[in-house]
């Protein structure tokens, strides 16, 4: 299966489907590292696998604290990789969503300026600048002026 793309893909999304219905989260995201890590992994299975855990089984986990270690795990095996870094500065909007409804913002403001949005290619225009106004607003609730105004400029105004 080393460079077969289709028989690959399916037996990765076969393996995560599988502990999905099991409703074993822990060993969803262990089986995410595991196969994204795999030597030689092609791209577009990990691609996909991040795709479809991020669009089908996120919003179908348990609790707000599997949520969080899911995308935390999502993370981690995007960070890096070019060719899921949409996936990732979405991930990442999502945690800082989390984390604001709960009122951390420190930790929502430190989050989302992990991601250098501005740098993604792939990325629509509309959805950088969403982006780079979210990063903008939450400097200003954490009162960091300085950083706002730097994020703020990073928008062309034409």
């Amino acid at each position: 299966l080393s460079a077969d793309l289709a028989p690959t893909k399916r037996c990765a999304l076969a393996i995560l489907e599988m502990c999905f219905n099991a409703k074993d989260w822990s060993l969803l995201m262990e089986h995410v590292v595991l196969l994204s890590k795999r030597r030689a992994q092609l791209k577009q299975v990990v691609a996909s696998m991040v795709q479809k855990v991020m669009n089908e089984y996120l919003q179908k986990t348990p609790n707000l604290e599997t949520k969080i270690k899911l995308i935390e795990c999502l993370n981690g095996v995007a960070a890096g990789k070019i060719f899921v870094e949409m996936e990732r500065a979405r991930l990442t909007l999502q945690l800082a969503r989390i984390h604001e409804e709960q009122g951390k913002i420190k930790e929502a403001g430190e989050v989302l300026q992990e991601v250098a949005v501005e740098t993604f290619g792939a990325m629509a225009k509309t959805e950088k600048i969403a982006f780079i106004l979210e990063q903008v607003r939450l400097a200003l609730d954490r009162q960091d002026y300085v950083r706002a105004q730097i994020l703020s400029r990073k928008v062309s105004h034409r």
